[in-house]
């Protein structure tokens, strides 16, 4: 998971980087990165291959874990759970910047029904409210669909 695996959005990398950083080191209350940092060292991997890393510094570890994710916004809002959690930290190329508050998920994309920029606060662990059954995992839910936060 690094920004070789970004073709179709690497041009908005950098900024998703420096957005992710600003909120974590400027908004995020310091309770909740303690809270799912503990949850990615203490919590089995997604994959278990894979250890919690430590690194020098936010933008480090960011730059290192985040993601082209094949989930789109609209379907990470489809889910009550994330829909509920969902917090706008600023806006990438006229797009919001998605954080999803209690799961450590920041995601982006520039429209509503594409591939999206992720990364997870408690990576390698899935984040608290992530499904673990990866087949059909956000499945559309109407009300949701029909938020305003989606006019792009």
């Amino acid at each position: 998971m690094t920004s070789m695996h970004l073709p179709k959005l690497q041009c908005f990398f950098e900024d998703f980087i420096q957005g992710v950083s600003q909120h974590i080191s400027n908004q995020l209350a310091p309770s909740e990165w303690q809270r799912l940092l503990a949850l990615a060292q203490s919590t089995p991997s997604h994959d278990p291959e894979l250890q919690f890393t430590a690194f020098d510094s936010i933008e480090g570890r960011i730059r290192h874990y985040a993601y082209e994710e094949q989930i789109s916004p609209l379907e990470i809002l489809s889910a009550p759970y994330f829909y509920q959690q969902l917090e706008i930290i600023g806006r990438i190329a006229e797009s919001p910047l998605c954080y999803f508050r209690e799961s450590g998920i920041y995601l982006w994309s520039p429209a509503p029904d594409c591939d999206s920029l992720c990364f997870w606060l408690t990576y390698p662990a899935y984040p608290p409210g992530w499904p673990d059954d990866h087949n059909g995992l956000l499945q559309p839910n109407e009300p949701c669909l029909q938020a305003p936060l989606l006019i792009m």
